[in-house]
């Protein structure tokens, strides 16, 4: 039998005997080591989700057709997640839940469900809602258990280098549109995005050595080739801005011992208040730039959608119950307009699906994330660098275009980065081995001990 570990001793010093004095007091975390059913699976499905929107999807069913791969595909992946991690739901990391960026977001998503009763078409609502949550369970629960998410960026760069690798052939092998080339995408902009979020892993990848820095240095090159072949001019300007204003937030929250929440949150107010005396800043920010104060017609588009939200500003026409269903109220837009499949905005699109209750409570997901980056950034600055391009990008993406809670591949990486920002962010010892949640259940922390105080018993004296 094991006997109870003794407390009139002195511990040796790599002998953590306060974990097994005061276990309900200092959870210990999971060991790197211990093994556990899924362990080697788990840390591949947000990359899988990501490779599937952005590689598969587009080829094999970019013509919105149902397709029977794609129907499978997402509630059989998801309960596979869901059955790994309740398997080893004793290791779970059930503080992970209830960190503010999951939390919020969660709270968001229990609206949109509830936005349902109430869409134009709950039918459609429903069947587009189940999508977006089986994407959240499968990217964001891998990241409550013990795994290792060391290799995510580097095998989230891979993936993006791919999709970029085959739309050169496609740049090569096939005329462009007529405002630029789309690749195997739909539209020039999707093409542009990818770009985008490449050449920001690929920074990241630049800090190694070895067949990493080559890779990235190829992917690089090849990348910016493709994206001036698409002609995506919003895409390359916002990705200087993203990666610049990275920088810039990092430092600024270093000097003023603050969070990037807080640093955005001053120069979203300064904006504001810059627009109540220079009006329509972002129609003479267009002109300045494009020669375009229109933004190519998006303004046109804001305003209807504006009329629309005004009919239901606090609960919204539902989750994704207004583009593309029958008897859709903007069948009545005027013009061009009425042909258009989105907001061309992320931040009206929330708010004329879900009103201005869930635009809230969206904006409170975006900025609790922004504000553990700074627990990242303490711990790991490139690392803090790279997830916090990557979300400015997402965050300024959607000035233009809409993104959030979208089927497409930038929305799927947004979510890797919030599991992975909150995972990094939790690890007590995130400068030894990042994978490592912050606690774990008491039946894990019983085994934990005892395997200790075996290892003790067994240790030469």
């Amino acid at each position: 039998m094991l006997s109870q570990p003794r407390t009139d001793f002195r511990p040796a010093k790599h002998a953590p005997a306060k974990a097994l004095i005061e276990p309900n007091k200092r959870p210990r975390p999971m060991p790197p080591g211990v093994s556990f059913p899924g362990r080697g699976v788990l840390p591949f499905l947000p990359v899988i989700i990501y490779f599937y929107v952005l590689v598969v999807l587009p080829l094999n069913g970019g013509d919105g057709t149902p397709r029977l791969e794609n129907i499978l595909f997402w509630p059989t992946l998801a309960a596979v997640t869901i059955v790994l991690v309740l398997y080893n739901s004793s290791i779970l990391d059930k503080g992970y839940f209830s960190s503010p960026p999951i939390a919020i977001y969660l709270a968001y998503m229990v609206f949109a469900a509830a936005s349902i009763t109430w869409a134009h078409s709950p039918d459609l609502a429903f069947s587009r809602y189940m999508v977006q949550l089986f994407a959240g369970i499968i990217i964001l629960l891998p990241f409550a258990l013990p795994v290792d998410t060391s290799r995510t960026i580097q095998r989230l760069h891979i993936t993006a280098f791919i999709a970029v690798a085959i739309n050169a052939i496609y740049v090569l092998t096939t005329p462009p549109s007529p405002i630029g080339h789309p690749g195997y995408f739909i539209h020039k902009q999707e093409l542009g995005m990818l770009c985008g979020a490449a050449i920001i892993l690929a920074a990241h990848e630049l800090f190694f050595s070895g067949w990493r820095r080559w890779l990235a240095a190829i992917s690089i090159f090849l990348t910016f080739w493709v994206i001036f072949e698409s002609q995506s001019k919003g895409s390359l300007a916002l990705l200087g801005v993203a990666t610049s204003l990275a920088v810039f937030i990092l430092v600024a929250s270093k000097l003023f011992r603050t969070s990037p929440a807080f640093v955005v949150g001053g120069m979203v107010l300064g904006f504001e208040v810059l627009s109540r005396f220079w009006s329509d800043p972002i129609r003479r920010i267009a002109w300045i730039l494009y020669g375009d104060p229109t933004v190519t017609g998006r303004t046109y588009i804001w305003d209807f959608i504006d009329y629309q939200i005004s009919h239901r500003g606090w609960l919204g026409w539902g989750f994704h119950s207004y583009w593309n269903v029958p008897d859709s109220p903007h069948n009545q837009a005027p013009g061009f307009i009425k042909d258009m499949i989105s907001s061309h905005s992320g931040y009206l699109e929330l708010r004329l699906e879900t009103g201005s209750i869930g635009y809230w409570i969206f904006l409170g997901f975006v900025y609790a994330l922004l504000h553990y980056i700074e627990q990242v950034r303490r711990k790991d600055l490139i690392r803090a660098w790279v997830l916090l391009a990557l979300s400015m990008y997402v965050v300024l993406i959607n000035l233009l275009e809409s993104v959030w809670l979208q089927l497409i591949p930038l929305w799927m990486l947004y979510l890797v980065v919030v599991g992975e920002t909150v995972r990094f962010s939790r690890s007590e010892m995130a400068n030894r081995a990042p994978s490592e949640p912050l606690s774990i259940s008491k039946s894990g922390r019983r085994l934990l001990a005892r395997r200790v105080a075996t290892a003790g018993e067994r240790r030469p004296r």
